[in-house]
């Protein structure tokens, strides 16, 4: 009777959506404005594993106005009744400096423990955990798109000139330096695993048939599809920030272990490195491929109305 009991307390929990916290920079606009932290919104929208109890917006792929516009009107339009949108950091410049976003989650932490997943610059995030130590024991963990292992260069097809930036890490560097020498699980989402998966325009058009919010996003996407194809001969585009939702609510379509994790300087420019796991370093989760099944699940989810 008590294995039964047990298998189904185990089971109850296991159903328990988990709390956690978005911090994002969307810029879903017309005019070949990056997409994917709205598909990652709406991804995370359409997850009932999630209990989203806040957002917050920071600079980034947008300057902080627009992108807490562009947050608003998605979270308004297509996410859980209720849900706040805090504005955030405007620059790197703000690292430390209390926002209404950094106010926010603090005292959400103080409820109780979160999981917080960063789509931008770790801006917001490294200020609570700065500023707040005795509330880190209240993350769960930090999930951010960032990292590299030494020598790799982002390119994304045959025409692509210049590698993209390390961008989210690049824009505040010191905030991962906060996050690294704090206490807290982090938890690396980088280029290497978005880079294998491809979204096409006909990938996105199937998923707005069935959802409003895909159907909004639409319209930027063509532009976003058409400019990858042009400036670097893609045959898509690669959906950086859903890697990130989907450690959370798809754990088993990738591959991921853990690594040691420093900032280096490469000449002028600091570098998010990571490597084989070595006693006595700062250790994080590295996500590094995904599995077959990434791809059809993850347009399954993009396909759900809330």
């Amino acid at each position: 009777m008590r294995g039964l009991v047990f298998v189904l307390c185990a089971l109850v929990a296991a159903a328990q959506p988990k709390d956690v916290w978005i911090d994002t920079d969307p810029s879903v606009a017309r005019g070949e404005h990056e997409i994917d932290d709205g598909i990652a919104l709406l991804q995370a929208f359409a997850s009932p594993e999630l209990l989203i109890r806040g957002v917050s917006i920071v600079y980034g792929n947008a300057e902080l106005p627009v992108a807490l516009r562009i947050g608003r009107e998605m979270v308004t339009k297509f996410g859980p009744k209720g849900l706040r949108v805090h504005e955030g950091a405007a620059s790197g410049k703000d690292l430390g400096r209390e926002t209404e976003a950094s106010k926010a989650l603090a005292a959400e932490l103080r409820r109780g423990r979160l999981t917080i997943v960063a789509l931008g610059p770790a801006t917001n995030v490294a200020t609570v955990v700065k500023n707040h130590p005795e509330l880190v024991k209240n993350i769960e963990q930090v999930i951010a798109v960032a990292g590299r292992r030494p020598g790799q260069e982002f390119i994304a097809g045959p025409k692509q000139k210049t590698p993209f930036r390390d961008f989210n890490f690049e824009l505040d560097a010191e905030a991962f330096r906060v996050l690294l020498a704090s206490p807290v699980k982090v938890t690396l989402a980088p280029w290497e695993i978005s880079s294998k998966i491809w979204l096409t325009r006909t990938d996105v058009a199937a998923a707005a048939k069935t959802n409003p919010g895909m159907a909004w996003l639409l319209p930027a996407a063509e532009d976003w599809v058409a400019m990858w194809g042009r400036e670097f001969g893609a045959p898509g585009f690669n959906p950086f920030d859903t890697v990130a939702v989907a450690y959370l609510t798809n754990r088993g379509d990738m591959e991921c272990a853990e690594f040691s994790a420093s900032v280096e300087m490469d000449g002028a420019r600091p570098l998010l490195l990571v490597r084989p796991g070595t006693a006595g370093k700062r250790m994080v989760t590295y996500c590094f491929a995904p599995l077959p099944k990434y791809k059809q699940n993850l347009l399954e989810r993009l396909s759900r109305a809330r």
